[in-house]
């Protein structure tokens, strides 16, 4: 309650505001009707997450998958924020990258639990606590294997829908 009572929160939501009743926008842009402008913001997002897919190899390594989620936010919010103006096409593209995010969140998210149950087994002193861990790795590692095994399929169907032009 004190963050909300706060002049830094109440700054920012008068900055929100402003922001809101007078869009920042780039000089060249600002007569360009949003249909026009738009679509340039989302195919920026677009070219950087295909780029990235497009050098990784058949076994990319966690942290390159890694790049690629962070890429997919950047597109999918992007996307997300400009489907509204530009339709229905740009809508499907946001449902593909959530999906493809929430893909590559499972596939991160079983690596970080595996790398962790991992190092705690190496240091517990306890026999059946570094068992169970071990066994939970397992878990961890069968739950990446699946992920990792889903989001080619997830990508197909982000590539399926491209930005408009």
């Amino acid at each position: 309650m004190q963050a909300l009572a706060s002049d830094r929160y109440l700054d920012l939501l008068d900055r929100l505001i402003g922001a809101a009743q007078a869009p920042a926008v780039v000089e060249e842009q600002r007569d360009r009707p949003a249909r026009k402008a738009l679509p340039r913001i989302v195919r920026r997002d677009w070219r950087q997450l295909e780029k990235k897919v497009n050098s990784l190899g058949k076994q990319p390594a966690d942290e390159d998958l890694h790049m690629v989620r962070i890429l997919v936010k950047r597109c999918r919010y992007a996307t997300e924020a400009c489907a509204p103006t530009l339709g229905k096409r740009t809508h499907e593209l946001a449902e593909a990258a959530k999906n493809l995010q929430d893909v590559r969140g499972e596939l991160n998210d079983a690596v970080v639990a595996e790398n962790w149950l991992r190092d705690w087994a190496a240091y517990t002193r306890s026999g059946p606590g570094a068992f169970a861990a071990g066994e939970l790795a397992a878990m961890e590692r069968e739950a990446a294997q699946q992920a990792r095994s889903q989001w080619p399929v997830a990508w197909k169907q982000v590539k399926a829908a491209p930005p408009a032009k």
